[in-house]
């Protein structure tokens, strides 16, 4: 798994399949009109780009060489923007979404971004079908598109910070399995659990992060943002700037 926040290292599995389509679908319903329609459109191959160098259980079988994770999106970022620039096939560049949409929910599991518990083997593929369980409770939360990292255009500092805000999680998460002095109780799993919140948490990130990024590559190339939820037209031209009101 990712060792710390932007090494990749080794294998990896994360959220499952099922729960990354789930990211996909909510997160294109948070992009522009005609960002959409394309993404829509072209659904297969933005999920195929969400799900490449996976197998069924969401094990990467192939990780973007061992370059540090920000720098991988970096470089997906600058690519997708270059697909656009250059009118490549729509069903191209939709597919290069759904890679980005792939680094943004990976970076968005606690259990990729932290290995501080040697015991994380027993439970880590566990959690990941744990929140699959319960994506029909799940409440997704969409934290807006300000992001400052963004608003200066530091994609690798938007990696981290992704990353950091999965790893408050991860001590929870490891309670939920080994709780201190007693035995694990089904209520340590349920719609009240510490579990459930970072289920609940995490995957509610991985929809605001690729949203975000997803929102930043359309933009930079030039879209059109008419039409984008939680957005209005006064911050088009700056939508990851922190809003003034919200200070």
């Amino acid at each position: 798994c990712i060792l710390a926040w932007g090494a990749w290292a080794g294998s990896a599995s994360a959220f499952t399949p099922r729960t990354r389509d789930t990211v996909v679908e909510k997160s294109v319903s948070l992009m522009p009109g005609a960002l959409a329609r394309q993404l829509r459109r072209n659904t297969r191959a933005l999920h195929e780009g969400a799900l490449s160098g996976l197998d069924r259980t969401g094990i990467h079988r192939e990780l973007p060489n061992s370059d540090l994770a920000g720098r991988a999106l970096e470089s997906e970022v600058k690519r997708t923007i270059e697909l656009l620039d250059d009118h490549a096939p729509m069903r191209e560049v939709v597919r290069a979404f759904g890679r980005l949409a792939q680094l943004t929910t990976d970076l968005s599991f606690a259990l990729n971004v932290s290995a501080e518990e040697p015991r994380e083997e027993q439970f880590f593929d566990d959690f990941a079908l744990f929140v699959e369980r319960k994506l029909p409770k799940i409440a997704v939360t969409f934290d807006g598109y300000a992001e400052p990292h963004l608003a200066r255009g530091d994609l690798p500092g938007f990696a981290a910070a992704i990353a950091a805000t999965a790893r408050r999680d991860y001590g929870g998460i490891v309670l939920s399995y080994f709780p201190v002095g007693r035995s694990r109780h089904p209520s340590d799993f349920d719609e009240r659990s510490v579990a459930f919140a970072a289920a609940s948490l995490e995957t509610s990130l991985a929809v605001t992060s690729t949203a975000r990024v997803w929102l930043y590559v359309w933009q930079h190339a030039g879209g059109d943002l008419t039409g984008t939820p939680f957005l209005e037209s006064a911050r088009w031209a700056d939508p990851f700037a922190q809003d003034e009101r919200n200070r």
